[in-house]
């Protein structure tokens, strides 16, 4: 609440900054026409007749007058001009101020109001029971129902063996495609757990595979930068980084009908920057439910912004109708850096 009153406030300060600037701005510009039009007063100033008569002119008498004016008007100019530069100068002094408290208002996390605790660990609990229904679906709707297949195949080449072995063959053939599949389906399985590949070959080669998987099935261009010198990253970390690439992949290829996706990662001394972008159709950002999927088929953007903000991190998601989706997440080295 008082954050955001300060932004709010930090904001007023700026448009009132750039009013008072553009107020400078059009008084100097005064300053130069008047410049350019004592000047021109000036120069169409006869002093070469009033030398030889006493009586003065009507259009020196004129030009006279008006520059005096002129300059009169040169110097309130000049006075509001530094009086608008005072004001200016509180301003900058006030919006530093500001700033300043919104900064170390931002790394007090460790003060949590009460209520903020609970639907944090909510929220924590919330996660695992979402990844726990996945991983039952799965082992429910694959590994088991094709483990019971298999025992009906085993009891029935026990009755068939000696009667029929051509159709016993097939049969324990089909068993054989059959645990392949479970073996493979597991193997997926433990992938989404724990990567294996995270100790094997890295943390970036293993988003570049996963990313290769989505040039390989899908018509989608998609590209993996990497800025900065690489470093040992936590594997919880890890996990989640990829999880998230994994579900706005997902995302923009089945709901955004993207063709060209873009993933940065960042190694920045006391904090990571991963940046998804693609070009897709977009999305209202306010009229996406912040609600986990009924089928517990990935964990879409609610599950996304519990993952990050429990590391500490920070998600920021830019998208509109027509103009694709931007996601960027900040997430600091270690628990010191946040």
């Amino acid at each position: 609440m008082v954050r955001k009153y300060l932004e709010k406030t930090r904001q007023e300060f700026f448009e009132q900054k750039e009013r008072i600037s553009e107020q400078i701005k059009s008084c100097e510009n005064k300053l130069k026409e008047n410049d350019k039009f004592i000047e021109l007063l000036e120069n169409t100033s006869d002093p070469n007749y009033e030398a030889f008569t006493p009586r003065e002119t009507t259009s020196n008498a004129f030009n006279r007058k008006k520059i005096s004016e002129l300059q009169e008007a040169q110097k309130a100019e000049t006075e509001n001009i530094l009086k608008l530069q005072e004001q200016l100068g509180e301003i900058n002094f006030k919006i530093d101020e500001i700033t300043s408290v919104i900064r170390v208002m931002e790394q007090m996390d460790d003060f949590v109001p009460e209520e903020d605790i609970y639907d944090r660990k909510l929220a924590i609990l919330r996660s695992v029971e979402t990844e726990r229904q996945r991983i039952a679906r799965e082992l429910h709707d694959f590994t088991t129902q094709n483990l019971t297949a298999i025992v009906h195949k085993t009891e029935l080449c026990k009755k068939i063996l000696d009667n029929d072995p051509v159709r016993c063959k097939l049969e324990l053939f089909t068993i054989g495609k059959t645990l392949r599949n479970i073996i493979d389906d597991t193997r997926e399985m433990i992938y989404d757990l724990r990567p294996m590949s995270f100790d094997d070959i890295g943390f970036d080669i293993t988003v570049e595979r996963t990313l290769d998987k989505f040039n390989s099935f899908h018509k989608v261009k998609c590209s993996y930068i990497v800025e900065g010198e690489p470093y040992q990253i936590d594997s919880v970390v890890q996990i989640t980084l990829l999880r998230v690439i994994q579900e706005a992949c997902n995302n923009a290829l089945k709901h955004a009908d993207a063709s060209v996706l873009e993933v940065k990662l960042y190694y920045l001394g006391t904090k990571i920057i991963l940046t998804i972008t693609d070009d897709g159709k977009g999305f209202d950002i306010d009229k996406i439910p912040e609600t986990s999927r009924d089928d517990n088929s990935g964990f879409g953007l609610s599950m996304m912004k519990e993952r990050v903000y429990l590391l500490s991190g920070k998600i920021e998601i830019k998208s509109g109708l027509g103009n694709g989706c931007s996601i960027v997440v900040t997430i600091p080295k270690s628990k010191e850096d946040k």
